[in-house]
């Protein structure tokens, strides 16, 4: 028993009223969401701005900022193993020449 049901003179909430009110809450977080989105696309349509990020087209891919530095990263990583290589094989040629 939590304190501040004793002092108020309530009961405690059983299981089914607490899970009621979370699916309630989520509920109306949804709709809040929902219709703020809404707004957002009817504010971008009227003043000329881009369409904000919308979840109608799941086949829609994004490119986020972290992505794109993953894949440059990727990119240089690449080419600095390809000279290394290169230069390793160069300085194998040169020795075996040389000796």
């Amino acid at each position: 028993m939590h304190p501040d049901d004793e002092q108020d003179g309530r009961q405690p909430k059983t299981r089914a009223d607490y899970r009621r009110e979370q699916e309630q809450a989520e509920k109306d977080f949804q709709e809040r969401d929902r219709k703020r989105v809404q707004v957002e696309k009817e504010y971008a349509r009227n003043h000329g701005g881009a369409a904000p990020d919308s979840d109608d087209d799941p086949n829609e891919q994004r490119v986020s900022p972290a992505d794109s530095k993953q894949h440059r990263l990727k990119t240089r990583l690449n080419w600095a193993i390809f000279w290394l290589i290169l230069l390793i094989v160069a300085v194998y040629l040169i020795l075996f020449f040389l000796d």
